[in-house]
């Protein structure tokens, strides 16, 4: 695999935080997150109703599960921290993807690999592409904005729409997961080496008309992103700073480059689990942080309406907007309608709109599982 570059977002000073003797939480006691000025109210959980004793449970029920390869668990609620906790883990590796890299104390300041989590943001700043006026229909035929592929996108590609690539139902085939990421032949390891990655994915073979039926595929994502440049005049990070990342006083971060020069839009943020949910924040504050708008209300409705019905993937999940996931979590005789962004090794960021709550994740399971499942954590303790 050809090295990857990584492009630093936004930089600020390293702050170490106290961790737990030897990462383990037996008899846990709770404790308001500390406040750090970054723009985050922090709230003990019972004020905002949350039992601060199933939070307890939760983490004496993971000190009792050695090796679960959870990094950091957040919890908000209406738009105030009231849980963070870290935990010891290995550093996501490059060579091969997913490998182990140094043992570390994680805590709030260490930036971390989110996968196709990935995707979500992008979501984000193709959003804020439109409100910006830079884009003006996403029923826009993607010949007409990439017209140096025309000679590519004939036939029943002709009809391929912005829409369908942020819904993952372009028709183009795409295989990420019968190969290893350690084989070259791997269709995501492909945009690594491949002299025009955009080429490369738009010369698949259509397997179904657009729009037809999902088909999880991170290379439609990476369109998306060389769809922003184009209409914006920007490359994605500078965009991405200027109206996402910036407003939202991101400080850390880094983000992989693939070949050709073109930012490796559907998987190679880095960010700390503060900065992953001031993004989700948007999704309960109308698109707003603070003052400042970033998406606008109809951008967030268009891309958590559920567009097209989903396989097997991600098991819980039965439905697919732009680039977020939907579900239901089932907990107590109640359902909870669920928006989430979810990535490689168990990264989440899950936004339930009816309580105002979100649940941030990031884990290390992406060679090995640790035998918690992120899923059942949140139903059955949060």
């Amino acid at each position: 695999m050809a090295p990857r570059s990584i492009i630093v977002l936004l930089l600020a000073p390293l702050l170490l935080l106290p961790c737990c003797k030897d990462g383990r939480y037996d008899d846990y006691t709770y404790r308001i997150p500390e406040a750090a000025g970054d723009g985050w109210e922090v709230a003990s959980s019972d004020q905002e109703g949350l039992d601060p004793t199933g939070l307890a449970d939760m983490m004496d029920y993971l000190a009792s599960s050695p090796g679960h390869n959870l990094h950091s668990i957040l919890i908000f609620k209406s738009d105030k921290l009231v849980f963070e906790e870290y935990f010891e883990g290995y550093l996501y590796a490059t060579d091969p993807p997913g490998s182990n890299g140094d043992f570390i104390q994680y805590d709030r300041e260490t930036d971390h690999y989110l996968a196709s989590v990935s995707k979500s943001i992008t979501s984000v700043i193709f959003g804020a592409a439109v409100k910006e006026g830079y884009i003006t229909n996403v029923d826009t035929l993607l010949r007409d904005v990439l017209p140096e592929y025309q000679h590519i996108l004939t036939g029943r590609k002709e009809g391929i729409t912005l829409e369908h690539l942020l819904c993952m139902s372009s028709g183009l085939h795409w295989d990420e997961w019968s190969k290893s990421f350690e084989d070259p032949e791997n269709d995501v390891i492909a945009l690594f080496h491949e002299e025009d990655p955009l080429e490369y994915i738009l010369s698949k073979h259509m397997i179904n008309d657009p729009g037809q039926e999902f088909l999880y595929n991170s290379g439609g994502t990476n369109v998306l992103g060389a769809v922003i440049e184009r209409a914006t005049g920007m490359g994605l990070l500078d965009f991405g700073n200027q109206y996402l990342f910036g407003p939202l006083q991101v400080e850390g971060g880094m983000w992989e480059r693939m070949a050709g020069g073109y930012m490796f839009a559907s998987g190679g943020i880095y960010l700390r689990p503060r900065e992953q949910a001031k993004i989700g924040s948007l999704f309960l504050n109308h698109g707003y942080w603070g003052s400042q708008q970033i998406i606008t209300g109809d951008w967030i409705t268009a891309s958590t309406t559920e567009h097209i019905e989903t396989n097997s993937l991600i098991p819980r999940a039965h439905a697919y907007g732009y680039q977020w996931w939907m579900m239901d979590h089932h907990v107590g005789g109640q359902t909870y309608e669920c928006i989430f962004a979810a990535g490689w090794g168990d990264q989440y960021i899950f936004i339930f709109p009816g309580p105002d709550m979100m649940v941030v994740v990031n884990s290390g399971n992406f060679l090995s599982y640790g035998g918690v499942s992120v899923f059942e954590l949140v139903e059955d303790h949060i």
